[in-house]
């Protein structure tokens, strides 16, 4: 069985690395842009279709830093949360917008 909380973890880490080097995030975490409404081109062509905007994104990397710290996350907000964090991860590799990324979904 996957241990989709463990996966989590250490893709979380793996993605703020990609989205501060990306300029998105800064080194605690938060929004670059104080508006929070759009990405960088590269990232937001990588990502488009996956997220939508900024806001979303921390959306998503909530709940991945909840699963990683052992918060309670239902069954289906864990398994979305998983398949979304790998699609995106993938989509940053396979665009080029991580850079050298050792990221296997």
């Amino acid at each position: 069985m996957i241990d989709r909380r463990a996966e989590l973890g250490h893709w979380i880490g793996r993605l703020e690395t990609i989205l501060i080097s990306r300029g998105v995030l800064r080194e605690d975490g938060e929004l670059v842009a104080q508006d929070g409404s759009q990405f960088p081109k590269d990232v937001e062509d990588a990502l488009d279709g996956f997220i939508e905007n900024p806001i979303e994104l921390m959306g998503l990397l909530k709940i991945c830093r909840d699963a990683r710290d052992g918060r309670p996350l239902s069954p289906a907000v864990l398994m979305a949360a998983h398949l979304m964090t790998r699609e995106v991860l993938q989509a940053l590799q396979d665009s080029g917008a991580a850079g050298a990324s050792d990221f296997r979904a």
